[in-house]
């Protein structure tokens, strides 16, 4: 009976020696490693835009415009941009501007005495349209003459014609003398010579340095041209 009892204890003792044993004698399980998740995201589709292409601008001279004659005042001072063109005969500043009608010109010479300019002459002053002016005590006198020969001419009015000069105004000072005046391009007068928009034309200058007068000769004279400008 006693050896039955020893015999059930030391298989109870032997069982539980094992079960204290068993976690060290069987490893335990390794925990599988987190794997991340992946989500897939679709690509983002850009739609096309239209883009308008650059046409360069081609690049034009621009046009010049021709200053009207009558758009100014006449007051006998020239101003740095008052007039279109300008060239120098004989030592006398040349400036002019026309459009479709008129022609307007300013002058400035040396010294005090008269100044004349005459448009399109046939021989010397001969056939030419001249404009004679001058500065005396602050008033300004001016004609309208025509070259009736190679070195002679006359005022329109003693030949039957008329005075054309729309406008004119004049200065002086100690050194020089300014003119200004506006003519018709064609008056329709005999005694004036018709100019056209967009010709050239021989003109003639002369002046007097010191002597006032219409009929006074001149110290200087010369030639040159001018050109018109041409009307659309």
């Amino acid at each position: 009976m006693n050896n039955a009892w020893l015999i059930i204890l030391g298989a109870l003792a032997a069982g539980l020696a094992v079960l204290l044993l068993l976690p060290y004698v069987v490893p335990e399980k390794e925990a599988a490693p987190e794997v991340p998740a992946v989500v897939e995201v679709e690509p983002a589709v850009e739609e096309p835009t239209e883009v308008e292409p650059v046409v360069a601008e081609e690049e034009t001279e621009p046009e010049e415009v021709p200053v009207f004659a009558t758009g100014y005042s006449i007051d006998g001072a020239i101003g740095s941009e008052e007039y279109v063109h300008g060239t120098e005969i004989a030592g006398v500043e040349v400036y002019w501007s026309n459009d479709a009608a008129y022609l307007r010109v300013g002058l400035i010479a040396p010294g005090t005495g008269y100044v004349s300019i005459g448009f399109d002459p046939v021989r010397q002053m001969e056939g030419s349209n001249i404009i004679l002016g001058y500065v005396q005590d602050g008033k300004s006198y001016f004609r309208d003459d025509f070259g009736t020969e190679a070195t002679a001419h006359m005022a329109d009015v003693d030949r039957g014609g008329v005075d054309n000069i729309v406008s004119s105004a004049g200065a002086e000072w100690t050194d020089r003398t300014i003119l200004e005046f506006i003519i018709p391009l064609d008056s329709g007068d005999a005694m004036d010579k018709p100019l056209a928009a967009g010709s050239t034309y021989t003109v003639l200058v002369a002046y007097h340095d010191l002597q006032d007068g219409f009929t006074v000769r001149h110290s200087r004279r010369g030639t040159g041209e001018i050109r018109l400008d041409p009307m659309p």
